[in-house]
């Protein structure tokens, strides 16, 4: 079993999920790939290695993004399947060596994803699987159209079944499926990796499943701090995404119905700081959101903190 994780920023949370492993997973040989991002909040690139010196580890000086990153790990992966695992994880039982069994018993699942559970005190169930993105509804919803509520299809599923895609928060891919789908598309710098990827599996004939059978705890958006544009880190991967799969006219209706969107979020606040009831800083904010999306500047201008910008 190869299990990958990668870091950016966030040493302490990683330790914590790398512990969770060695803790609670017992049923299964395992290597462990953690790759630091070019971390500059902290000393991660210095402090996990030493910490655990057994592990593979790999220092990249810039941030690649996390497609990137994780394929720099799948190259030195040796495992019969291959994990790519969230940081903001924890382990709170073996549920890595069942999701193994679980694969081992059913050779025609591609990739598998297991139950996330939230920190509450119930441990309450947190999505991690879904449909495909539906752009036409999308936009609708962009332009105040969509009906209210969500579409029983879209909405996470409790019990075991074949889905659309996994979050790449726990995603378990068997070495055949990954030599015959190939790697994340590195030109989704972070976010919709994994729709793409699982969207491509099906693609070529795989299974993805989600399996509750076993579960972890996902804390979820560690790195969410130093992202200094989170509506375009979401916002363009999704646009790229739409192009990919869903042809150049769904992408140029989805980007008309963003830039529209921010525009208007930019003079409401702009008409709101004439008034005098919001500070500037609160314009040039959205005005830098509406710029850095309808400029389409590259995935990473999004990303990088203010001052690796």
């Amino acid at each position: 079993m190869s299990i990958i994780t990668v870091n950016w920023n966030s040493g302490e949370m990683t330790a914590r999920a790398l512990d969770s492993i060695y803790e609670h997973t017992r049923g299964v040989t395992f290597e462990l790939i953690a790759i630091d991002n070019g971390s500059t909040r902290d000393d991660s690139a210095a402090a996990l290695p030493a910490r655990f010196p057994s592990i593979t580890f790999i220092a990249n000086p810039t941030n690649l993004g996390f497609s990137a990153a994780n394929n720099q790990a799948v190259a030195r992966a040796t495992g019969r399947y291959v994990l790519l695992l969230n940081n903001d994880t924890l382990q709170t039982e073996d549920a890595i060596s069942a999701a193994v069994r679980y694969m081992d018993t059913h050779p025609d699942v591609g990739a598998l994803g297991i139950q996330h559970r939230n920190t509450d005190d119930t441990r309450s169930v947190q999505g991690s699987a879904s449909a495909f993105p539906q752009p036409w509804r999308e936009l609708r919803a962009l332009l105040g159209f969509a009906p209210s509520g969500a579409e029983p299809s879209s909405l996470p599923p409790r019990d075991e079944r074949d889905v659309d895609w996994l979050t790449g928060s726990f995603l378990m891919i068997r070495r055949a499926c990954l030599e015959d789908v190939g790697l994340l598309d590195e030109r989704f710098f972070v976010y919709e990796e994994d729709i793409d990827w699982c969207r491509r599996a099906w693609n070529n004939g795989w299974k993805v499943r989600f399996w509750p059978g076993a579960s972890m705890v996902h804390l979820g958006a560690t790195t969410a701090p130093f992202i200094r544009d989170k509506t375009f880190a979401h916002f363009r991967p999704h646009l790229m995404y739409i192009r990919k799969h869903h042809g150049a006219g769904a992408a140029a209706c989805f980007y008309a119905a963003m830039v529209a969107r921010l525009t208007a979020s930019t003079t409401w606040q702009a008409a709101r700081w004439l008034a005098g009831t919001a500070p500037f800083s609160q314009v040039r904010e959205r005005w830098e959101r509406q710029l850095n999306f309808a400029l389409l500047r590259p995935g990473r201008r999004g990303i990088e903190p203010a001052d690796r910008s």
